[in-house]
Formats: C-alpha cells, sequence, structure tokens
C-alpha cells in the first residue's frame, strides 16, 4: 500500500509555483524647457526606452508626470509628445496622471488651461479601453468597467501578474488637487477633488480584497504623489492625501502579506518603510519605493520572488549621470 502510494504522489502533478519575474517602473519625465526643440531629456528618455525594451520586462509602468511643471500643458506637449514615445514601447506600459499634466496646467507656468479639460484629454487619449499601452498590451479591470457609479476613472486600474495583485491609484502632487485652504483656487477643484480621492479609496479598499480573495501573496500600489513627503521633511500639505493614506495602512494592516507603494513626485530614488500605525510603530509588511525622474532619466528594475518570504528587489536601470540624493526643496 505504501509502495502505490508513493508511486501516486510521484506521478500527481506538482501543484503550479508562481514564477519569478521582473518589472520596470519609471516617472517624472521628461522635463523639458519651454520651447524646448530638441528636448535633451526626450533624447535620453529614447535611449533609456531602447534599454527597457532590451530588458525584456514582464510590463513596465508609469508612475505620472510626462512633463516639466513649466512648460505649457498644450495638446502638443501633453498628447503628442507623450504619445509618441510612450509608443516606443515594446512590451506593456501602463500609465497612471500625474500633476504636472493636468492639476497645475491652470497656473501661469504652465500657460493658464482648464484643469479638468485636460483630465479629460488625458482620460480620452490613454485610457480608451481596458487594456494596457504598448504594441504588446495586458488586459486590465478598470474601476469605470467595475463599478457602475464611477465611469469616469478609466485611469485607475488592476491586473493580477503570477498571482501578484497590481492596481494603479490615481492620486497625485499637488496636494492631490484638494482646494487651499488659502491662497487661489485651483478651477473646478472643489468639485473634480471629492468624488475622485472618494473613488481612490474605494479603488484600494478593493485591491486588498481582491488580494485577500485570491490569497495573493503579495500587492502592489503604483501612484504619482509622495504622500509621505511631509513625513520626511516637515512640511508641505498632506490634507489630500489622508484619505489614501488611511486606507492604504488599514488595508495593509488586516492583508497582514508583503504590500509595495510605488510612486514619483520627489525625483529621487528611495527604499523605506514608510507607514506607521496608530501606536507609531512601523508597519513592516509595506514597502515604499519613490522612482527618480526629472533630470535623473532613469527606471528602476522590480524583481518579483512571489514564493519568497521577502518578495521584492531593486536595482536601477539606465545612466546615472544626473543622478540626485534624497532632498527636502
Amino acid at each position: 500500500m505504501r509502495s502505490l502510494l508513493c508511486l501516486f504522489l510521484l506521478l500527481a502533478p506538482a501543484a503550479a509555483r508562481a514564477k519569478a519575474f521582473e518589472f520596470l517602473a519609471f516617472g517624472d519625465m521628461p522635463y523639458c524647457s519651454q520651447n524646448e526643440t530638441p528636448c535633451a531629456d526626450e533624447q535620453r528618455l529614447n535611449v533609456l526606452i531602447d534599454r527597457m525594451n532590451a530588458a525584456q520586462p514582464a510590463f513596465s509602468v508609469f508612475v505620472g508626470d510626462t512633463k516639466a511643471g513649466a512648460e505649457h500643458c498644450t495638446d502638443a506637449v501633453v498628447a503628442d509628445r507623450t504619445r509618441r514615445w510612450f509608443a516606443r514601447f515594446e512590451h506593456p506600459l501602463i500609465y497612471t496622471p500625474g500633476d504636472n499634466e493636468w492639476t497645475d496646467c491652470w497656473q501661469d507656468r504652465a500657460g493658464r488651461f482648464d484643469p479638468r479639460e485636460r483630465l479629460a484629454l488625458l482620460r480620452r487619449e490613454f485610457f480608451p479601453g481596458p487594456e494596457s499601452l504598448g504594441r504588446v498590451t495586458l488586459p486590465l479591470e478598470r474601476q469605470a468597467d467595475l463599478d457602475p457609479g464611477r465611469r469616469d476613472f478609466v485611469e485607475n486600474a488592476r491586473w493580477t501578474y503570477q498571482g501578484v495583485v497590481f492596481a494603479t491609484v490615481h492620486a497625485v502632487g499637488s496636494d492631490n488637487n484638494r482646494p487651499p485652504l488659502q491662497g487661489p483656487q485651483p478651477p473646478g477643484a472643489a468639485q473634480e477633488f471629492p468624488p475622485r480621492d472618494a473613488a481612490n479609496t474605494v479603488w484600494i479598499e478593493a485591491a486588498f480584497a481582491e488580494a485577500e480573495r485570491n490569497r495573493a501573496p503579495a500587492l502592489v500600489f503604483l501612484f504619482q504623489a509622495d504622500i509621505f513627503f511631509r513625513d520626511r521633511c516637515g512640511f508641505g500639505d498632506y490634507e489630500g492625501h489622508v484619505a489614501t493614506r488611511a486606507a492604504l495602512l488599514e488595508g495593509a494592516r488586516r492583508y497582514g502579506r508583503p504590500v509595495l507603494l510605488i510612486h514619483g513626485d520627489s525625483h529621487f530614488f528611495l527604499v523605506d518603510l514608510p507607514l506607521r500605525g496608530p501606536d507609531d510603530r512601523t508597519l513592516g509588511n509595506v514597502t515604499r519605493m519613490m522612482v527618480p525622474g526629472a533630470e535623473d532619466i532613469r527606471a528602476v528594475r522590480v524583481r518579483v520572488d512571489p514564493e519568497a518570504d521577502q518578495p521584492f528587489g531593486f536595482a536601477l536601470l539606465g545612466d546615472p549621470a544626473r543622478a540626485r540624493g534624497p532632498s527636502c526643496p
């Protein structure tokens, strides 16, 4: 009997193991000067994209800011130039917007455009359906398709790769377009911010629920804003990110497994443990990785081993000539 049992175990198919894989993350580029033709950073970005294609990742994610804050938010910059370099990707590319391409477009230095109109342009141009950008595409689940009450939020996407759940969240710099208590008011911010902030919270909760339901070994969130800037630097607005941080904290405490937060906004590479619970103790299962950007035209190679206790590893890809270290403006 024992020999038959051993034979059965040898012949039975082994349970499928999730395979290790690599994806690339980058953001905050190219930052060109107004009317800079050709744009030097765009030329450097094209070199980086060639290297990203050669690396053959499972996919790449761009975490917002396709232009400098001082460039005018014209169609040629916000849509045409971005579309041109997005089209160079030979593998799936997922995009979540930043503040420079819509939130801050009302400012004089950006040409005084209507932020909500620019956001509508981004949604039409870069989020036409439930799949990624890139010459090879990846199917995505979108909040707009899953939640009938939030059909505007086509940019909030979710996908699963080798069992790991990924979700983009449209949280941007400039305090997430929350109307400031004092000073000039961004046009339409009082109407735009509340429903998107609420949608983001629901989307974060849904991603944790998806990961828990499928017993995902890890969960990755990707967004543009440095929502921990004030923790590091001791100043700056943060009220627009309170709900996002609370949803991430509560979900991660309940989930218990590794959570990775990837964002840009502050333009230097950083890996740390950013979240603290009500007892002020660091939440050990949440890692934050901030991508470099602006003049530092590099991407981050993220190695994922779903079977490992610590599934994430990081390495920089690109020319380090313009690298910058941690700073507070």
